[in-house]
């Protein structure tokens, strides 16, 4: 009972510890398991813990899961998980042959890389304790690339890969020889077309001679370059002093092959014993980069910061405010994207490192907040842009998950946008805007100026993504900036924001701008993040109704479809549609490519027209047809910047020509059309005076010889200009016209030379009116009826008074007959043929199409009535030779041509 009682007389004593014991172990319990993101994944396969994870500037994580075989070792099965930003995910299993050591020390490396694929570096044995180190793309479905040997390896330790801050330009694959070597480097591009990796350069980053090294950093400059930091020693010749430190930084340019010479940013004053060299990276104000050092002379310790720019020489640095306890034990000092450092604390269990507590300190390098765990974190990362850390659990053999703790943020601009220079913009993000909206604004905390970077504008509708346009500012062709040089007012073509309720995002490079100061190139603000909608409105285009409009390929365009045979033109013609759909946007049945083309020569180079015909919208939320067709010729004219560059078959359409609708003929020949009124008022006017000197006269060959001489020079113009237009048809066209005009010149030099040998007095005309005659047998190539003028006794005048015999007429009528079949009615059908293959037609062809008209109308007319003279003469003739008609009266009502 004493003993009761004494236990009971110290009872509240023991009772107060033992509360305290269990607040303490509630308040580490919650601190431990709160966290303000989480998210949980079940796998349908048992037993697979997470063996690494990693993410991109993005935030899209890569965890790749294995399955133990034993304590050592997991199967060589390989579990790829990709966590897009949105938090879907994309699951796949996949078989990497690959040593089993690989497997045992899971000595395989993830980087994302751009356009779904990862990259995955991994070791092989070569003989004799010797290994290869190599790398093989693997896109997100599983699917393999093909690998590629990164470097042989001196010793086990593998190298690592650093990816570019600019996505398209690949990354950078570093390893150092030996444990005080210098580092060997590769820069590698993205995943080509054959699914491979191209490393065409390589080098070296070592420090300056005598220089030890005892350790190193490579991280991505903003442009898309890379920094190597080295902390070094120099040995000093002198006994028991203490060795040099420094810090020492050489650079890659994105287009250079070589790193720069090492330069000193640091050099550590007497008396330090040590410099543990933190992480390093872009400063949180956006335009210089800064790495942090834990500097230790005895038992003091403390941290430093060093800052250093990427485009000019010179360096700063600068104690920070943390206290003796903070930096004691720690283990990793990392920069964060919006201001601040983490700093981590690790402990080891069972051969392996944990991270058992990560404490955030302020720019100044005070303590805000402290973030513990009870289960073993093997890694902590950091979400650069969205100021998040993060780390994943093992929650059960068929769970795992990823938790994110918010970090704070201390940077005055560019939160929303993600990057630390942004003030604002207009359109705001969120913002709701109107179509076709001329220009944007961005607005920078310090004087900028165009840099090397693209502006590239979006759209989508939650479904697809629709590139509108890019363009670099270097020109200032489509940007102005104000008069303090902070705001950029960027031109938008008129077709970009053509589309109602619809979202767009604009995405800036890195380096678009540059600081105005020093030509520091300024964080950019990646996909996703700057965006906004057009308003739910009708377009409220005017109506109008289906339209044909002619578009043209350039030279190597026109080339390449020319060789293709039938069928690949029609693929093509069809894709071609069906990506200028997909461009403008429209439904690809509302824009369609016709089957026929052209060939024109206008500028003295053959270039092939195509028609597109652009149909009328359902409904009002849809573009006009003209809305569509002035946004294509938008589109096309400025090929370089949108999206018409970007496929295989729009790249041909040539941006001069743009996209041209059928002219009104009578606006564009007018004066063409009133000067040939006019020619033919003044020869009915001749007409009219011919006929009122000599009314017996045959006036009407006036009408013959300018029509027939019309026709000849329209055929000649006709093949001169628009020959080509139809391939098929400029042999022919020739042909046709070489042919007819030796007949005519044959059967008129026949009849001349036999009309001289046969009659006397057209003997004696041909010498009186010898040039006259000459005159008329030339032109008689064009037509052989042309002769029938020097018969006419046009204006009573002797050199229209050539007395032909009825043989010569009789010959002329027959020749003409002949000429008509074989110049005229080909001549028409050709022109027919030309109007239906021909995409663009102008006055030539018109004027050629009437002229075989109006001569096939009128010869066949002729015949006609020629035909019908000839029988009733021929039929006179018979009743003559009967008795039953006159020889007089029959003369009198026929010429005899029979």
């Amino acid at each position: 009972m004493r003993v009761q009682l004494s236990r009971l007389e110290r009872g509240p004593p023991l009772l107060f510890s033992i509360l305290s014991i269990i607040f303490a172990l509630l308040f580490l319990i919650i601190e431990a398991q709160s966290y303000d993101y989480k998210i949980t994944y079940n796998e349908s396969i048992t037993g697979l813990t997470i063996a690494d994870a990693t993410a991109d500037f993005d935030g899209t994580t890569i965890v790749c899961l294995k399955k133990p075989l034993n304590k050592q070792c997991s199967m060589n099965n390989f579990y790829l998980r990709v966590i897009l930003p949105n938090n879907s995910i994309i699951a796949s299993t996949f078989k990497l042959a690959l040593d089993n050591h690989n497997y045992c020390d899971f000595n395989i490396e993830t980087t994302v890389l751009t356009n779904g694929w990862v990259y995955l570096t991994y070791m092989r044995s070569i003989g004799s304790s010797r290994f290869a180190q190599y790398g093989i793309p693997v896109a997100y479905n599983g699917l393999l690339g093909v690998p590629n040997l990164l470097a042989n390896l001196s010793d086990t330790l593998p190298g690592h890969i650093f990816k570019s801050m600019v996505p398209e330009a690949g990354f950078l694959y570093a390893k150092q020889v030996g444990a005080n070597g210098p580092v060997i480097w590769k820069r590698c591009s993205t995943v080509a077309e054959d699914s491979g990796v191209d490393c065409p350069d390589n080098g070296t980053f070592a420090p300056k001679d005598g220089a030890q090294i005892r350790d190193f950093r490579i991280f991505s400059t903003v442009d898309g370059g890379f920094i190597c930091v080295f902390a070094t020693q120099i040995p000093n010749e002198y006994v028991n002093s203490k060795a040099q430190l420094e810090l020492e930084i050489l650079f890659l340019d994105p287009d250079a092959n070589q790193a720069t010479k090492p330069t000193t940013i640091y050099t550590g004053p007497p008396g330090i014993d040590k410099i543990t060299l933190g992480d390093c990276g872009l400063s949180y104000d956006g335009y210089e980069y800064t790495c942090l050092l834990l500097v230790s002379t005895g038992r003091n310790q403390k941290l430093l910061q060093v800052n250093f720019y990427s485009t000019r020489p010179g360096a700063s640095n600068a104690p920070l405010k943390t206290a003796s306890k903070d930096i004691v034990g720690v283990d990793k000092i990392r920069p964060l994207f919006n201001g601040g450092y983490v700093l981590l604390y690790n402990f080891a269990k069972d051969g392996e490192t944990f991270v058992k507590r990560a404490k955030m300190i302020d720019p100044d390098g005070k303590a805000v907040q402290t973030i513990s765990f009870v289960k073993p974190v093997p890694m902590l990362n950091v979400y650069p842009r969205n100021n998040t850390i993060w780390y994943w659990e093992n929650d059960s053999t068929q769970s795992w998950s990823i938790v994110s703790h918010n970090l704070p943020n201390y940077t005055k601009y560019g939160g929303t946008y993600q990057s630390p220079n942004v003030i604002t913009t207009a359109p705001l993000i969120d913002s709701e805007i109107a179509t076709r909206r001329p220009i944007i604004d961005i607005t920078y905390n310090i004087p900028v100026k165009p840099a090397t970077g693209n502006v590239t504008i979006y759209a989508t509708d939650g479904v697809k993504k629709y590139f509108r346009q890019s363009y670099s500012p270097i020109s200032f062709q489509y940007c102005q900036l104000d008069k303090h040089n902070q705001t950029l007012t960027l031109d938008v073509l008129t077709s970009t924001f053509n589309q109602p309720n619809m979202t767009y995002y604009v995405v800036l490079d890195n380096g678009f701008v540059e600081s105005m100061e020093d030509g520091e190139p300024i964080l950019g603000i990646s996909d996703g993040k700057w965006k906004f909608r057009t308003a739910s409105i009708p377009t409220n285009d005017v109506y109008a109704p289906s339209e044909i409009v002619t578009v043209r390929l350039n030279f190597m365009g026109t080339s390449r479809f020319l060789q293709l045979s039938k069928s690949e033109r029609s693929a093509f013609l069809s894709s071609l549609g069906n990506s200028l759909a997909f461009i403008i946007p429209v439904s690809p049945s509302r824009l369609s490519i016709i089957e026929k083309f052209q060939v024109a020569s206008d500028n003295g180079q053959k270039q092939v027209l195509l028609s597109i015909q652009v149909r009328a919208g359902t409904s009002d939320m849809e573009m006009g047809v003209n809305s569509v067709i002035d946004d294509l010729n938008v589109l096309i004219k400025n090929k370089g910047i949108t999206a018409v560059s970007r496929y295989p078959e729009t790249m041909f359409l040539d941006e001069n020509f743009g996209v041209r609708i059928e002219p009104n003929f009578w606006n564009t020949y007018k004066r063409n059309i009133i000067i040939a009124a006019a020619a033919f008022l003044l020869i009915g006017l001749l007409y009219l005076l011919a006929h009122r000197l000599n009314p017996e006269a045959n006036n009407a060959v006036i009408f013959t010889l300018v029509l027939t001489l019309y026709d000849v020079a329209i055929d000649f113009a006709f093949i001169i200009r628009n020959g080509q237009d139809v391939r098929s048809l400029y042999l022919p066209s020739i042909l046709i016209l070489v042919v007819s005009i030796l007949f005519n010149t044959t059967m008129a030099l026949y009849i001349m030379i036999s009309e001289n040998t046969r009659s006397y007095r057209f003997h004696v005309w041909t010498q009186s009116c010898a040039k006259s005659a000459a005159v008329f047998t030339v032109l008689a190539a064009s037509n052989i009826e042309v002769l029938t003028v020097a018969y006419s006794r046009l204006c009573k005048s002797e050199y229209f008074s050539a007395p032909f015999s009825e043989r010569s007429l009789k010959i002329i009528f027959w020749a003409s007959t002949g000429s008509f079949f074989m110049e005229d009615m080909l001549q028409f059908i050709i022109q027919v043929i030309y109007h239906s293959r021909s995409i663009t037609y102008d006055i030539v062809p018109l004027l050629t199409l009437i002229s075989a008209s109006v001569m096939l109308t009128v010869n066949f007319i002729t015949r006609m009535y020629y035909g019908i003279t000839l029988i009733h003469t021929c039929k006179d003739d018979v009743r003559l030779s009967d008795g039953s008609v006159s020889e007089t009266t029959a003369a009198k009502d026929a010429p005899n041509i029979c």
